[in-house]
């Protein structure tokens, strides 16, 4: 059986060293990591005028260095430190980070508010 695996679940193991992170994501990524790998394979669908998009409303959310901070205790909350970091630095800009720890997190948040920012693109 072959398994899809995203450009940056792929990065993530990588980055992990640690090649069952591909066949064991739920090891690595909390108890929210089928919404995770779901978002890792949409962010290989979106084209740069996709990102660009993202990146105008990312500058545009009111109150930024506070929902950054929320999303980070979040994923930390749920995650090891070393995971999240890795998790971190494996998904390409900051919109797409911050939106990856929030979904990691998102059981320990009371709204999302970098995932919308990928809506409707």
């Amino acid at each position: 059986m072959t398994i899809k695996i995203s450009k940056t679940h792929q990065k993530f193991a990588y980055r992990l060293k640690d090649q069952t992170a591909l066949e064991y994501p739920e090891r690595f990524l909390g108890p929210n990591w089928k919404n995770v790998l779901n978002f890792w394979f949409y962010l290989d669908t979106l084209s740069v005028e996709d990102f660009e998009i993202v990146y105008d409303r990312y500058w545009d959310l009111d109150d930024l260095s506070a929902i950054k901070n929320l999303a980070w205790k979040a994923v930390k909350d749920t995650i090891e430190y070393y995971n999240a970091n890795e998790a971190w630095c494996a998904t390409a800009g900051i919109a797409t980070r911050c939106a990856t720890c929030e979904l990691i997190g998102s059981h320990n948040l009371k709204s999302l508010n970098f995932l919308p920012l990928f809506l409707n693109l």
